[in-house]
């Protein structure tokens, strides 16, 4: 995969974060608490394993015990640490050369194992990892009576990517 594409992937992963933040901020926090609450849970949860990937991939400490927080953010206070964490993404695919993708990192998982992956397997663990949880948010977005964004490539790339 060229650097690229893994822009383009980074930048639909930004747009697309942000809009199912958009659509959590309108679901009733009194008509739908517990939903609403989970979904902050799952969209903070993609924020910190992409924070201890770019950790990771940077070669410091994340200085995470857990794949979530204790504590839940405001969906406001989510929209921007994942678009500044997505835009750190960004700069640091920019930055490297594509020999750098290929190389293999050490690090250590939040469990305590060892871990060892290429700069470009982290990356599409992060960005299909996202992926995956948004899907549960759209899914409980429906059981609240809301319309989830279209989480598609397709939709971003005709769209959004300008």
């Amino acid at each position: 995969m060229d650097k690229n594409t893994i822009v383009t992937l980074l930048k639909y992963k930004r747009w697309i974060d942000s809009e199912t933040l958009k659509a959590i901020k309108g679901i009733s926090e009194s008509a739908s608490a517990e939903k609403r609450h989970l979904m902050l849970r799952l969209m903070n949860h993609i924020y910190v394993v992409d924070m201890i990937f770019r950790a990771n991939m940077s070669g410091q400490q994340h200085g995470y015990i857990a794949l979530n927080t204790p504590d839940t953010p405001s969906v406001d206070e989510l929209d921007v640490k994942m678009a500044d964490s997505t835009e750190w993404y960004i700069q640091h695919v920019k930055s490297i050369s594509p020999d750098d993708l290929t190389k293999i990192i050490t690090f250590r998982f939040v469990d305590g194992g060892a871990g060892e992956m290429t700069a470009i397997d982290m990356l599409n663990h992060m960005l299909f990892h996202g992926t995956y949880h948004r899907g549960a948010v759209g899914w409980l977005l429906s059981e609240c009576g809301s319309i989830p964004p279209k989480d598609v490539l397709t939709v971003f790339l005709r769209d959004h990517n300008h």
